[in-house]
């Protein structure tokens, strides 16, 4: 990047814009040998902009005025272009004929944007190669036991009618939220010490438990809920939350996904239409078929269901169904330990 000295500059601006057209490459305009401002591509910055705009990290930096031969009244004619002084006096544009050519920011202002453009571009991929990025993670096994494994119990509400995924709090944290007992939590009680005991005693508590554990960086809950004693909500919401119910008896299984709080929607949203919540149902799941219209907010999963069912490990749609959840999520249950009753669970809080 060449540098010039600002008289200079202020002299021939039309031929420092002309070389950066010509050239793409930068100009620093330097003023008592100290940098001051940078005159770059209008594509250049375009793209900056573009980037930098999707990393939220303090405020712009603006420059103070300036006045005299740096704030020109109206657009100023520099040779074939036309120059463009914006309010604070410092920034510029230059156009010629009708299009932007080049732009002149200041150091500070520059630094900021190539800062936060450099992050945001750390998790950028161009579209083909984010698609081939994405298809190869849905390819990648489940991780531990998976999910897939509960999905006819689950069906037939054996075990737990209420399966819940949560990414960010604690296992311990989000039992207590969902009101679960906190001896019991303490305690460390065992879903086979609950069996055993309404084995001994003739009750049924092991329907009125809350089961729960960690896998893979989730939060895991299974329950049942007949007599709604466990909440269904977290405050503040969770980064993520997956959630499936299972009625057999009027043949529904829904399954809903919440990221930051927000219902992530089965159907495209149409315009007026934002706060549409519409319920997504397992039994609408036809496998090779795609089950989201692309506009849709869960139509990444279509990929993920797609390969679950080419890898041939599951017949029953409901299995195929958990599969692409497991790809698309990460989502696991300890096998060996459900179901032999060693994992933890608590009983609702005595009121």
């Amino acid at each position: 990047m060449d540098n010039v000295e600002l008289s200079d500059a202020i002299a021939d601006f039309a031929g420092l814009v002309g070389r950066v057209e010509e050239t793409g490459e930068r100009v620093c305009v330097i003023d008592g040998g100290e940098p001051t401002s940078v005159l770059l591509p209008a594509a250049e910055l375009a793209e900056l902009e573009h980037f930098a705009q999707r990393a939220h990290d303090g405020a712009r930096p603006r420059p103070g005025s300036r006045s005299g031969q740096w704030h020109p009244f109206g657009p100023d004619q520099q040779g074939p272009y036309i120059r463009y002084v914006h309010a604070d006096g410092r920034r510029m544009t230059f156009v010629r004929d009708r299009v932007v050519v080049a732009e002149l920011r200041s150091v500070e202002e520059l630094d900021w944007l190539e800062d936060r453009a450099r992050m945001a571009r750390q998790s950028y991929m161009p579209p083909k190669q984010a698609a081939a990025f994405e298809e190869f993670l849905a390819r990648q096994g489940p991780v531990g036991d998976g999910m897939a494994w509960i999905a006819g119990s689950w069906a037939n509400q054996e075990l737990f009618t209420e399966l819940v995924f949560i990414k960010g709090p604690t296992a311990e944290d989000v039992a207590l939220a969902y009101g679960a007992d906190a001896q019991d939590i303490a305690d460390g009680l065992l879903l086979h010490q609950i069996k055993e005991q309404d084995a001994r005693e003739g009750t049924d508590d092991l329907a009125r438990v809350l089961a729960f554990g960690e896998e893979n960086g989730w939060t895991w809950l299974g329950y049942h809920d007949f007599d709604h004693a466990f909440s269904r909500s977290l405050d503040p919401p969770p980064e993520q939350q997956i959630r499936l119910c299972a009625t057999m008896g009027k043949a529904i299984y829904d399954f809903s996904y919440l990221k930051d709080g927000v219902y992530q929607n089965p159907f495209p949203i149409e315009d007026g239409d934002e706060d549409r919540r519409g319920m997504y149902e397992l039994i609408w799941y036809t496998p090779g078929e795609a089950p989201f219209a692309p506009e849709a907010p869960l139509s990444f999963l279509n990929l993920h269901l797609r390969i679950a069912e080419k890898a041939g490990n599951w017949t029953d749609k409901f299995a195929l169904f958990f599969e692409g959840l497991e790809r698309a999520f990460g989502l696991a249950l300890p096998r060996n330990a459900i179901t032999s009753g060693n994992v933890r669970c608590a009983r609702p809080a005595r009121r």
